[in-house]
């Protein structure tokens, strides 16, 4: 059963801001606490992650600094010194945030994720916004509810497991269209800029990303956030149906290179996957399915896995056991590997189909979706 619970919601909406360098005050009052509780602050841009900390006088904390632009930031609140108890672990008292040039207070009688957030305008619109959507969010929990009354026997029934993942794509549907209409409506807004962004999967259509991308403020497409979207669509669009494949060449079981490029000629399916992967494996029987039927008409698989050196004979009992006849490469550097970096692989299986050309043609080509792409090629 798909995970049906949402992390931070940072869904939605202010009226335009300009992303001048932005200086932040932040100021605590938890419970009362004193030494030894800290307070941390944990920022990231830039590629570099920024960690403040204070000591607790009375409860309170705080810190100042500057921002280039809003962005997510949390705070930690570390209650006392006492050595981590592996057997024991403690949960942590953590709060997610969005920070901006502004003075941002939080009180919470006893910890930092409990605080309430004042001062800033960025965080009580969101807070605002995720009230509104808690409509729809609250489908996921009654899916939940539903599927935890089932009898152990409902619950492993595919067809009910089906159905579950069905209104779980309708709930997620529902909350895109929203995001989505909000940031046709708000292209000055900041947080459409992060509610287009929490709309994009792991794979998704640069080309049209890149259509909504420019309706917004340039000012948002400037800000760390937009920089790092901005790129992300400019690296999936390399991997777009359409452009030519990105050569690579990685050592097969027995270390012997093989190039993408020896494909040409051939329509050849670039497979990313792994020994540990679940999902995959479970995927291998319908390759397998095709590579029997379609091999004669020219047709090839070149397996990419996302494996480890340490797993390395897992990866080759894998191969064995699933029945992977077709040649398989690999550097072992897990999700390091240099040809799913420069197919920018976040999530496998993932596959691309690529022409005799050497121009992809379709991408993540699952279960029967791949068989009917061949069959409408080869005319089977």
């Amino acid at each position: 059963m798909k995970n049906m619970k949402w992390a931070l919601m940072l869904a939605f909406a202010l009226p335009a801001l300009g992303f001048a360098q932005q200086n932040y005050t932040l100021q605590g009052q938890v419970a009362k606490l004193n030494k030894p509780a800290k307070a941390f602050l944990r920022l990231k841009y830039d590629g570099k992650e920024q960690i403040d900390s204070v000591e607790m006088k009375n409860g309170k904390f705080e810190f100042k600094g500057s921002i280039p632009s809003p962005m997510e930031a949390h705070l930690r609140i570390i209650h006392d010194d006492l050595p981590f108890d592996p057997s024991k672990p403690a949960k942590q008292d953590i709060l997610p945030f969005l920070i901006e040039g502004a003075n941002i207070k939080f009180v919470s009688k006893d910890s930092i994720q409990n605080a309430k957030i004042t001062g800033s305008p960025l965080n009580a619109e969101n807070e605002k916004v995720n009230n509104m959507l808690k409509p729809i969010y609250d489908q996921y929990e009654t899916l939940n509810n539903e599927y935890k009354s089932k009898s152990l026997a409902d619950q492993q029934d595919p067809k009910y497991i089906q159905s579950l993942e069905e209104r779980a794509d309708a709930i997620q549907q529902q909350t895109i269209d929203a995001k989505m209409d909000y940031v046709a409506k708000n292209p000055k807004s900041y947080m459409a800029l992060m509610a287009f962004n929490s709309t994009l999967p792991p794979e998704f259509d640069a080309i049209q990303a890149e259509k909504v991308f420019a309706t917004l403020d340039p000012s948002l497409q400037n800000s760390i956030l937009g920089k790092e979207l901005a790129e992300r669509i400019a690296l999936l669009k390399k991997t777009s149906e359409g452009v030519e494949a990105q050569d690579f060449t990685q050592p097969d079981v027995d270390g012997k290179p093989v190039k993408l490029s020896d494909y040409r000629g051939k329509y050849v399916l670039i497979d990313f996957w792994a020994s540990w992967c679940a999902p995959c494996r479970r995927e291998n029987p319908n390759l397998v399915k095709s590579y029997a039927k379609y091999q004669k008409n020219g047709f090839e698989i070149l397996g990419v896995s996302m494996d480890k050196a340490a797993d390395k004979a897992k990866w080759l009992k894998a191969i064995q056991d699933d029945g992977l006849t077709w040649k398989q490469v690999g550097d072992l550097k897990g999700w390091d590997n240099e040809a799913g970096k420069l197919y920018d692989i976040k999530a496998i299986p993932m596959n691309f189909l690529v022409d005799p050309n050497g121009k992809i043609i379709a991408k993540y080509l699952r279960g029967e979706e791949l068989d009917k792409k061949l069959s409408e090629i080869f005319g089977e």
